[in-house]
């Protein structure tokens, strides 16, 4: 399938991406919305983001995006579903606009991802992110530096700078064709990915100033309180690359990070070789990637890292037995 034999057939199109959207949520939206504006003019096409970090609005069209959808938006031909693998995590009070469209799709990299959530749903969960399985649903011919722009950013995102495991050859492929359109690259990846504001950077040195190391140094773990959240005035959008920060931690298989979000404690997993932290993450109504994954918990965060350490164990022993 490709998108364009989605769009000749609309004549409105409405976008979405997940809760608390992070680079690849953004880039990838983003990337499609500017690819409609693109080619084709007559298409009536809006953009529903929750609020995103300041140093992605770099990325063309960042400005056009609405918080939140409402009634008097109306109903839409088509609805694209982006880069989020259950209704749970939809956001911008997207689920009522998606299910009352004529048609709907889904594209997602998520291995958590149900395959049903829409009306055509393309999950490719061996890519590096969504940007990546966007890319190769447009046509190549049609993509601008606009467009480019936001993939890139994404894929960027998605695979901590190419570091990942996720990272492959079709990624470096996309990479490859994204860099021809002229983009600016250095500008993208050192303005999104490697700087902080100066709060990111406070609370960020505070979260690994507590950090500390379980089962045998294998995990580390840190969390911020309610109280933490108002002494640094930061938000939850603020701390979206603090996990990779904490993994980081030289020896660590496991990073685990856990922060209030509306009233209950997100959980950020991150693994490096071993564990398989979508399982981890499923036991508290989450899920994401194998080395990759968040969930939700409304017990306190010592609670909750008690849990995880155990379900965390389990896995790091099975393996040692496989061996």
């Amino acid at each position: 399938m490709q998108i364009d034999e989605l769009l000749i057939e609309a004549k409105s199109v409405a976008i979405f991406g997940h809760v608390r959207p992070d680079g690849d949520c953004v880039g990838s939206t983003l990337g499609l919305f500017n690819y409609i504006k693109d080619n084709y003019p007559s298409i009536k096409v809006h953009i529903f983001l929750e609020r995103f970090p300041e140093n992605y609005k770099l990325l063309p069209n960042a400005n056009n995006t609405n918080e939140d959808y409402s009634d008097e938006f109306g109903t839409y031909d088509l609805v694209f579903l982006i880069d989020t693998p259950s209704f749970e995590r939809v956001g911008a009070n997207g689920e009522p606009c998606i299910k009352a469209a004529r048609k709907t799709c889904n594209i997602d990299h998520h291995i958590s991802n149900p395959l049903n959530l829409c009306t055509v749903n393309v999950v490719d969960a061996k890519a590096s992110s969504a940007c990546e399985v966007l890319y190769f649903l447009l046509n190549p011919d049609k993509i601008s530096k606009d467009t480019a722009e936001c993939l890139y950013l994404g894929i960027v995102h998605d695979t901590g700078a190419f570091k990942f495991s996720s990272t492959g050859q079709k990624t470096m492929e996309a990479i490859a064709n994204l860099l021809e359109k002229g983009i600016d690259f250095t500008r993208i990846i050192n303005e999104t990915y490697y700087t902080r504001t100066y709060i990111q950077t406070v609370v960020t040195g505070y979260v690994m100033m507590n950090c500390k190391l379980a089962l045998d140094g294998k995990v580390v773990y840190s969390y911020l309180t309610p109280e933490d959240m108002v002494r640094y005035s930061v938000t939850p959008v603020e701390l979206s690359n603090v996990i990779d920060t904490l993994r980081e931690v030289s020896g660590t298989e496991v990073a685990i990070f856990i922060y209030p979000v509306n009233g209950e404690y997100k959980i950020s997993l991150r693994s490096n070789y071993v564990v398989d932290v979508n399982k981890v993450a499923g036991a508290f109504g989450g899920g994401g990637h194998v080395r990759a994954a968040g969930g939700n918990s409304k017990e306190s965060p010592e609670e909750t890292i008690t849990k995880l350490l155990k379900l965390i164990q389990e896995q790091l022993q099975n393996n040692v037995t496989e061996k």
